[in-house]
């Protein structure tokens, strides 16, 4: 696979590069984002089953469209306000929030944020999914970026997902590559830029540097 990596995001555990990820000569040169980590701990699975329930409450919040808090940035201003959601404010779009503020089947708080950075000229996308703890710690994190880019498809799509447990550790990390089709690419054949970005370990730290202006209840 070729890619470009512009920023060393490893991290402390072992991995299980994805499939036919390193070629011929280049054993030395992998690439972290794409690598597979299996959950090892019953405890290490529950807490994965339990980030993926709040996971789908959240979805059932998009799909009533309900407390969806939603805020941007758009190019003629730096400060983070209100999404406008028109057509012509859409186009002026540097990035996007959809926050979340509740709790789970067991009463106990989330916070839920999901990042869309756009590119002026449209060739890629960068999402990021970030979810909080009641103790405000990253638990589960997922970046998401399309391209047209790519050489090996139209539209080359690109996810992965981060789990971590209460001491930050990393307990479980997904990959996959697909087309518009969600038929999975040849890893080597493409090429999926590799972009510098924060996981933010609490939500203290990524509330620092993105100021959004929650409601709470």
């Amino acid at each position: 696979m070729l890619f470009a990596q512009v920023e060393d995001n490893s991290f402390d555990a072992d991995v299980i590069p994805s499939e036919e990820s390193l070629t011929e000569g280049d054993e030395d040169e992998i690439d972290d984002e794409a690598t597979i980590i299996e959950v090892e701990t019953s405890e290490a699975q529950e807490l994965v089953d339990k980030i993926y329930s709040i996971v789908d409450l959240i979805e059932d919040f998009r799909q009533q469209d309900t407390l969806i808090q939603r805020y941007a940035i758009y190019n003629y201003s730096p400060e983070i306000g209100a999404y406008l959601n028109t057509t012509e404010t859409d186009t002026m779009l540097v990035t996007r929030f959809d926050v979340v503020v509740a709790k789970d089947e067991n009463e106990e708080p989330f916070t839920y944020v999901k990042e869309y950075v756009y590119s002026t000229n449209q060739a890629w996308d960068y999402i990021y999914e970030r979810l909080y703890d009641k103790d405000s710690k990253l638990c589960y994190f997922v970046r998401h970026y399309n391209t047209y880019n790519s050489g090996c498809a139209e539209v080359a799509f690109e996810q992965s997902e981060y789990f971590f447990d209460s001491a930050n550790q990393l307990i479980k990390k997904t990959y996959s590559i697909y087309d518009s089709n969600n038929t999975p690419l040849d890893y080597d054949a493409c090429w999926m830029e590799r972009e510098a970005y924060e996981k933010y370990s609490t939500f203290q730290e990524f509330i620092q540097d993105n100021p959004i202006p929650i409601t709470v209840e």
